[in-house]
């Protein structure tokens, strides 16, 4: 009788290939050109990837060769351990089981990239074709340890090639006039700082920012200023690289401008360079620059480990199809911990950093005083999840999602808001991130003054792009066209000019892509050639600043300011909260708190309260009860300590509360024992 082992040999021909190293090869080779390359053409151009992670790009090269030659040797030691342990038959039958199951899913998912939904099953079908023929190839054929080589070359080329061409042309650099008077230039963008929210109806800094209506009393205030487009990964390389039209620069010269930090290593022919930022780092080989980089404090195996992490991400989106690919996380709208639920920062990037920015302006003033100082301060203080109270202090982590099933405070888990008192919850802890913004910005303003830089120094403070509280649309895309230009498109922009000492308005259209033009302008030089920046914040647009919202797969939407109306949606209470012990007592008679609980509320006996930590005296709970336990369509309840009313609980509405369970949220001064009601 014909053995199985016979039956194999005579069906697929002799095995001649039982080199070890060459058969480890000829699986490595494929795994390094279908799944390395096209991730590392993604990361290869894209220099904040590494200024994010601290890593240059010269170290990825190293860990790179490193990790292929690593696997590499790892397949040849298991498979000579295979070879002298195996008869020659099963040492083939083992490797060729490893050939083709890799080639397989390989090519497989290759071919369902490039293919795409338009033939789903046709990608599986080549995968086995070309597996079954590599597989046969590698058996018979010696030429595994080429392919590698060629292989890993290929990887690490796009690497070296964008160390030498570099990643856009906003990196040209600049002609300065002579002069010993050259101003200071600090750049400051809050995220996600709406126009509303910072500025009344009548372009007046609101009392709640009393920094900032300081500065404006010596100050230019555009006040028809408009973002670039809707998401940090665009909008603040648009500002820098003075791209006014995002829409119209396309998504090709997009992908550039997105890897780089437009006109900042020119300002270092003349400035020393301050950066602090969770995204972006400027290095240079003179003690005249003081960058402060989002991973270059951390120790360096963590450090590697996170960028190890986010490359496998990367890898994974891009070199899989779906349902594989979708085991990894999204990569829109980040620059690194990719992992995590918190947006475009992750979990760790810190909202109180001025006092990097101060350091750095004083180190940089240390090491070469008669230099200017060229000093950008990106603060997250005022990104969304928003989770401080007035005083800066925590009240719960600032974690995407919040908890389970719930993306922020009150929403549920894509960020929409079921009731107005869960969107004024939510407008209440916003409007705490921008007076703590404030407060850190009073202390850079102090600062400044101190050291007798504050005349002499162009003070810039703008938004990214700003944030809606929305029901049905993404915060950052407005659920209406109005709200979209009012809460999204439209972001403070105010800016002392050195020697300014009198307010000023401009009433005018304007985009946050002029900036970087005035700013060149400001420190007295001329652009190259092939720098093509908008006109500076003096001049008229050809046709209007161009605001571009981004959605699911990079799609590019122009829209055109018209001067529609822009109401603002903030009401005093939110602004400024009535009872500054119970700043979240919202939907309820204030003439309850610090009251027993009224005999027409009952107890909710069967709920489940999580108390979140927090450094806050205002305490975060996330309430569950029976949905039967209150009537139908009650959106306030209140919540006690030891019968005595403490706040309010805002109930989730519509399709979150037609389940057995419904959930409610409540901020409340910190207690050791809490109950919730209902009204009868």
């Amino acid at each position: 009788m014909i053995s199985a082992r016979q039956s194999f040999a005579r069906l697929v021909g002799t095995r001649r290939n039982y080199s070890p190293r060459d058969i480890a090869a000829w699986v490595v080779a494929p795994v390094t050109l279908v799944v390395v390359i096209p991730a590392n053409e993604k990361i290869a151009s894209n220099a904040v990837f590494f200024a994010a992670h601290s890593v240059s790009p010269i170290t990825w090269v190293v860990v790179l060769t490193v990790f292929i030659v690593g696997i590499w040797m790892l397949l040849i030691a298991i498979l000579t351990l295979i070879r002298r342990r195996a008869t020659p038959q099963a040492f083939d039958v083992a490797t060729s089981a490893l050939m083709f199951a890799t080639i397989w899913f390989l090519a497989g998912n290759l071919g369902s990239r490039l293919l795409g939904a338009s033939a789903p099953l046709l990608g599986p079908v080549i995968g086995l074709v070309v597996a079954a023929l590599l597989t046969q190839l590698s058996r018979r054929i010696m030429m595994g340890t080429v392919l590698v080589v060629f292989a890993a070359i290929a990887a690490v080329f796009p690497v070296v090639m964008s160390l030498t061409v570099g990643s856009d042309a906003s990196a040209a650099a600049l002609a300065f006039e002579e002069t010993t008077s050259r101003p200071n230039i600090v750049w400051v963008i809050s995220d996600e700082l709406q126009y509303p929210l910072a500025f009344d109806e009548q372009g007046k800094v609101r009392k709640e920012l009393p920094n900032l209506a300081q500065l404006q009393e010596s100050s230019t205030t555009y006040t028809n200023a408009y973002a670039a487009a809707n998401y940090t990964d665009y909008a603040v390389p648009s500002q820098l690289t003075g791209i006014s039209d995002v829409a119209g620069a396309g998504p090709a010269r997009m992908a550039k401008v997105r890897s780089g930090i437009g006109i900042v290593p020119s300002l270092a022919a003349k400035y020393s360079v301050v950066m602090e930022s969770p995204i972006y780092q400027f290095e240079c080989d003179t003690t005249e620059c003081a960058s402060a980089g989002s991973d270059q404090d951390s120790n360096i195996v963590i450090r590697y480990l996170n960028f190890a992490k986010d490359a496998v991400a990367v890898a994974g989106r891009s070199a899989l199809a779906p349902p594989f690919s979708t085991a990894f996380p999204s990569l829109d709208g980040k620059w690194r911990d990719f992992w995590s639920g918190g947006d475009e920062f992750g979990d760790s990037a810190q909202g109180n950093s001025v006092q990097k920015v101060i350091t750095g302006i004083d180190r940089a003033q240390a090491a070469n005083s008669s230099n200017p100082v060229f000093a950008l301060w990106h603060s997250i203080r005022t990104h969304a999840p928003w989770s401080v109270d007035r005083e800066g202090r925590e009240i719960y982590p600032a974690r995407l999602p919040v908890v389970e099933g719930a993306h922020m405070v009150g929403s549920d888990e894509d960020g929409l808001y079921s009731s107005p008192e869960l969107q004024s919850m939510e407008r209440r802890l916003y409007a705490n991130s921008a007076v703590d913004f404030d407060r850190q910005l009073g202390e850079l303003l102090e600062t400044l003054k101190a050291d007798g830089l504050f005349e002499n120094t162009m003070i810039i403070i703008t938004a990214d792009h700003g944030a809606g509280i929305t029901g049905a649309n993404d915060r950052r895309m407005g659920d209406t066209e109005q709200q979209r230009w009012t809460e999204v498109a439209h972001v403070p922009l105010l800016i002392k000019e050195p020697g300014q000492v009198a307010a000023k308005t401009v009433t005018k259209p304007r985009s946050t892509g002029q900036i970087a033009q005035s700013v060149i302008d400001t420190a007295r030089a001329t652009t190259a050639k092939e720098l093509a920046l908008s006109a500076n914040l003096g001049q008229d647009l050809p046709r209007g600043p161009v605001f571009t919202t981004i959605a699911f797969g990079g799609v590019l939407t122009p829209w055109v300011y018209s001067a529609a109306p822009e109401p603002s949606p903030w009401t005093p209470e939110d602004l400024s909260p009535p009872d500054q012990n119970h700043p979240f007592a919202i939907g309820i008679d204030l003439g309850l708190l610090d009251r027993p609980v009224p005999s027409d509320w009952v107890e909710v006996a069967d709920t489940t309260i999580e108390a979140l930590p927090g450094e806050s005296d205002q305490q975060l709970l996330v309430v569950e009860r029976a949905t039967s336990a209150c009537p139908a369509g009650q959106r306030v309840g209140l919540v006690t300590e030891n019968g005595v009313v403490i706040g309010s609980v805002l109930w989730e509405q519509g399709r979150q509360a037609t389940g057995p369970r419904t959930r409610g949220w409540a901020i409340v001064p910190r207690a050791a024992d809490f109950a919730v009601w209902c009204s009868n």
